[in-house]
């Protein structure tokens, strides 16, 4: 077998085939085995090329040991057609009467064939070694699937394996499991990074970091468990803080848990401290943005001799005469950075590259939402300085801990207190000077080569990962946590984190492939993937039946290069 990629004139499409050849006597024939996807630039084409190579070593290995996943004789011509089989040929007519088959369960088969395929695959098998057995192995995959399929409490988890899948794990047997998870997350990390850095073919090039919090219904705080900044405004509940890192497509490069109280500005020197001795990335291009800048940080990256490119919050880091500089200064022509025109002018800031933009996108938004800040604030001072005597009708004086009312959200300010009786009024002057910042955003690097677009268009690229929390805390629901030991606490995140990985892979398998899907469509395709559990009335004999399924689960077969056969045949689950 071999890589082949094939062109189409006067276009940018690749199309990279896995192909097989074999002679005929003096002919050769050659067959597509399988189907890797289209790539539209060299990047996309460098990792179908990647996939496929590695396809190919898996399965010279698999047809040595006689166990081969992707027999070219079984790829289905068309996926999801039904079955020409009928019960009848598997049932003997003379020893059974199909009137006496009835339905006595449906089993979801769907997950379990290409997700439970992708995770061996990725190599997710090895998490725990020889600390789970075959039986643990065989557990923390079926929870990583519940969990990517059906997010739920541990119970839930364990009801809905034994409902849906046909696979009965007590709720003991799932908190053991975590315990032994507890102890592997290290080698969990690592899996990850492996397989993420399996599909670029190399190092790791681009990481981008960002930071979020996930809070409890708990105000007991505890070693890791603490009061903090919640990015979920839920300032009354414990917190942990979580930092992640993906590559540019999403795929994740690692992940750290801190206590809850953890400023944002200082896990990045927890996170490479570990990643450093852990990850052992050598060389990247970092990317985060500004409530990661601090002059630390940025010494760290630099003696870590990783290039960075950070968001610099532009009033609170530069002087005052630095800021008149850049506010005096005329910006450049501008340049287009994704589709989007913005005016850019360069500075030196102690060593290092400042690029500072104007858009007029940006300028617009900040307008409208510093003046949606200075309504509600309005609204917040005029129940501050008018508080009515419920008895007497008149109007008290603010009281002492008025200010302790205007909090949040960039409130304090835009206010000034006007007179000792503590009545506060608007700070038209900084309103004013805040406006002269509208629409200007800078990032700061230590990289003296790149373009200036090329280092904005690689800061832009953080909505990635901002989707990827999104996808964390929605879309698998890494909370409510119903975990009150740490040690607990930290194994439900490392497997939230394991179902997050599996879930970018299928992602981007399925988006290499032309057939990009949300999570949410990837659910529904594959849950309706099913078969029915046929049993005989007299015998109790027992039976499957596949259902037909449908176009989007037919085309994620395809892209994993899966079949499934249709065939009625003996329930041996």
């Amino acid at each position: 077998m071999f890589v082949r990629v094939k062109t189409t004139p006067n276009s940018p499409r690749r199309s990279v085939q896995v192909v097989q050849s074999w002679r005929i006597g003096t002919t050769v024939k050659q067959k597509i085995v399988r189907y890797m996807g289209i790539a539209l630039d060299e990047a996309e084409e460098a990792k179908l090329r990647q996939m496929a190579q590695e396809f190919i070593e898996h399965e010279t290995l698999a047809r040595l040991n006689g166990q081969s996943l992707f027999d070219v004789d079984t790829l289905p011509r068309r996926a999801g057609r039904p079955a020409r089989q009928t019960l009848a040929s598997v049932l003997s007519p003379d020893e059974v009467k199909l009137s006496e088959v009835q339905e006595v369960a449906r089993r979801v088969e769907g997950p379990h064939e290409v997700l439970g395929h992708l995770y061996d695959y990725l190599g997710f098998d090895r998490v725990l070694g020889g600390a789970g057995g075959t039986r643990g192995a065989a557990l923390l995959r079926d929870l990583v699937i519940a969990r990517v399929m059906a997010p739920d409490s541990k119970r839930g988890n364990a009801r809905d394996l034994s409902l849906h899948y046909g696979r009965e794990h007590s709720l003991d047997s799932l908190y053991r499991l975590m315990d032994r998870v507890h102890e592997r997350l290290e080698v969990l990390k690592q899996v990850v990074l492996q397989s993420t850095a399996r599909l670029s073919g190399a190092a790791v090039q681009m990481m981008l970091f960002d930071v979020t919090t996930l809070y409890f219904e708990s105000v007991e705080p505890d070693e890791l468990r603490a009061f903090g900044y919640s990015k979920d405004q839920k300032y009354h509940c414990t917190q942990v803080v979580l930092a992640l890192a993906t590559d540019e497509d999403g795929l994740p490069i690692g992940y750290e848990l801190f206590a809850g109280n953890t400023a944002e500005v200082k896990t990045l020197l927890g996170c490479m401290q570990r990643w450093q001795q852990s990850l052992q990335i050598e060389r990247v291009s970092f990317v985060a943005d500004r409530a990661l800048c601090s002059r630390a940080n940025l010494a760290t990256l630099e003696q870590s001799a990783w290039s960075y490119v950070v968001a610099m919050p532009l009033r609170r880091s530069l002087k005052a005469a630095q800021q008149a500089m850049v506010l005096g200064t005329a910006l450049a022509a501008p340049i287009e950075v994704e589709g989007e025109l913005v005016w850019m002018r360069q500075f030196d800031w102690e060593g290092r590259r400042l690029i500072v933009t104007y858009s007029s996108r940006r300028a617009h938004k900040d307008r409208a939402d510093r003046q949606a800040l200075v309504q509600r604030l309005q609204a917040k001072l005029g129940k501050v300085n008018s508080r009515v005597d419920a008895a007497t009708g008149e109007i008290r004086p603010p009281k002492a801990n008025a200010r302790k009312l205007i909090t949040n959200s960039g409130y304090l300010r835009y206010i000034e207190q006007a007179d000792e009786a503590g009545v506060f009024v608007l700070d038209e002057d900084k309103i004013t000077s805040d406006a002269a910042w509208d629409g200007l955003h800078a990032i700061v690097t230590n990289d003296r080569h790149s373009s200036a677009a090329d280092l904005l268009a690689r800061y832009r690229r953080l909505w990635v990962i901002e989707e990827s929390f999104r996808t964390i805390k929605h879309g698998l629901s890494v909370r409510p946590i119903y975990h009150f030991k740490p040690e607990r606490i930290q194994a439900h995140i490392g497997i939230c984190y394991l179902a997050f990985a599996l879930t970018r892979h299928a992602q981007q398998r399925i988006k290499l492939a032309q057939q990009a899907m949300s999570v949410q469509r990837i659910r529904a395709a594959l849950h309706g993937v099913q078969a029915s559990i046929l049993e005989h009335t007299r015998t109790h004999a027992r039976y499957r039946m596949p259902s037909v399924f449908g176009h989007d689960a037919a085309r994620i077969y395809k892209a994993f290069g899966l079949s499934r056969n249709l065939a009625p045949s003996v329930d041996l689950h």
